[in-house]
């Protein structure tokens, strides 16, 4: 379940003080998330990255220099 339907299923149908005590309970546990703790720093490249750098530089040649696109 996403978090958007968890909200619509669940969260929503809360009553009021039930809803504003959720949302002080979210302001606490955000506080102790830092602030770079989702973003992935690795310096290696997945086979996705690699493939997705191949396709966009083809699709820059074939832009640059007018052949059929490939891909």
């Amino acid at each position: 379940m996403r978090v958007e339907e968890f909200c619509a299923r669940v969260v929503q149908p809360l009553p009021l003080p039930d809803r504003l005590r959720l949302a002080t309970i979210s302001n606490m546990v955000l506080s102790n998330i830092p602030p770079d703790a989702l973003v992935d720093y690795s310096e290696e490249w997945s086979e996705e990255d690699l493939r997705d750098v191949t396709l966009a530089s083809l699709r820059h040649a074939v832009t640059s220099f007018g052949e059929e696109e490939y891909g």
